[in-house]
This record gives C-alpha cells, structure tokens and sequence, in this order.
C-alpha cells in the first residue's frame, strides 16, 4: 500500500529582502530658472526707403485711414523682420530680430493686434526665442505684450514685454523700447547656438547693452542633485516535493 508521506522542507519561501539604491539624477538647470530674467532692447520697425523691415501684405477694405498717425485702414496687415539692437540707434549692436506680423485690429482707434517671436542672435540666450501676442494700442504711453512661450533657454516661458515708443513715430517708422520680464517653468535647456563667453548682466537692473541686453537675478548656470532612494522587495518561491510511496 502506497504510503503519502509529504516531505515539505519548503512549501512556500518567501524570501524579502529589502536593499536600497540611491539613483541620483543630475538636472542641469539655469541659476534664475525660478526667478525673472529681464531683457532691455529696442526693436526698429522701418517701412520706408528702399530697404524697409516691415512690409504691407494685406490692405484693408476701408477708403479712410482708420489710424492716421500710423497711415493704416482697419484690417492692413503688416509682416516685419525688425532688428533689436542694444540701445535707440539703429548702428548699435544687433541682439536680434522680431518676426512676425501685426495688423490693425480696431475699427475706432490705433490698437494693432502683434504676434510675432523675438529671436536673440547674441550672448548667452543667442538662439532662443520668445513669443509675443497680445494688444498693442499706441495711443498708450506704455503697452503691456505677452509673453506665451518660447525655446531654448526659455522654453515653457511666460511673461510680459513693456512697449514703448519714447521718440514718437516718425511718419510711419517707430523705435520701440522693450522691456522683457519672463520667467520659466526651470525646464530651460541650453540655446541652440550658445555664444562663446556668456554676455549676461548679473545687475538687478536692467541688461546691459553691451552684454546682450540681459540680466539674470543670480548669474551662472548651476546643477541640481536630486537624490531619490529606492527599496525592492525580492520574492522567491522554492516549489514543494511530494514523494509517494
């Protein structure tokens, strides 16, 4: 007669064990990704003489100038390049370009509405981008322009740009100060096309013009250390022997 005698030395193990691992993870992140980058430049909208920055795409349907102190009828549509320089003058330094359009969005006055982005071509942002829509009505002394977006080290930025023409508009030409104020989400990345020797500000002030017209609130770049540390837990199951006799 067969005899079940089970020999079980092990039914089930369960062997838990736990071990740790520190996984650290370096971001490489700007110094003031959490505070404000400020940017003072000023943008030349030429649409005169044989060379102009800004060009008429679309006429408006209107026979009467809706805004005459800027020569425009409701609905004229312009697409600029404009060269950003570091001070007033048109010769100083170039910064960059504003590309995009604006067109006269107001049947009752000189609000245009802008959507362009600001590319910087110099210092430590040079390849960057910022993206600028909002209302421009330059009946105002000072125009407030958002800031929606951008790239490079100012990816995921928001923000604002003060707009100001100090010096008027001369016929249809104009010289804006902009004054830029963004901050990131400190998902910044280095530019595309990073300048050899930085060119930022550390003042709190504004840029300076020399400098590429930026100024950070701390200066450099630092590396964050996250530190995370992991358990396990390891399961073995060792089967069961069953012998018959």
């Amino acid at each position: 007669m067969a005899t079940t005698a089970p020999i079980l030395p092990l039914i089930l193990l369960l062997l838990l064990s736990t071990s740790s691992a520190v996984l650290t993870t370096t971001l490489a992140a700007d110094a003031d990704s959490n505070g404000t980058t400020h940017l003072s430049l000023f943008m030349h909208d030429i649409t005169s003489g044989s060379n102009p920055t800004a060009v008429k795409v679309i006429k408006g349907p209107g026979t009467t100038l809706t805004a005459p102190t800027l020569g425009m009828t409701f609905g004229d549509t312009t697409v600029i390049d404009d060269p950003v320089t570091a001070t007033s003058s048109p010769t100083s330094a170039e910064l960059g370009r504003m590309q995009g359009i604006y067109m006269l969005a107001s049947q009752s006055g000189a609000a245009l509405m802008v959507c362009a982005n600001l590319l910087l071509t110099s210092g430590a942002h040079n390849g960057s981008t910022l993206a600028l829509m909002g209302r421009d009505d330059t009946g105002e002394d000072v125009r407030e322009i958002p800031v929606v977006g951008g790239t490079g080290t100012f990816r995921m930025a928001t923000g604002y740009v003060l707009w100001k023409t100090p010096e008027g508009i001369n016929g249809t030409d104009a010289t804006v100060q902009l004054d830029v104020y963004v901050t990131t989400d400190g998902n910044a990345v280095d530019a595309l096309a990073p300048a050899s020797g930085g060119g930022d500000s550390s003042s709190g002030g504004g840029g300076s013009p020399g400098s590429g017209g930026s100024s950070k609130s701390s200066s450099g770049s630092a590396a964050t250390a996250r530190t995370m540390t992991a358990g396990w837990v390891v399961a073995a199951v060792v089967g069961s022997s069953w012998v018959w006799w």
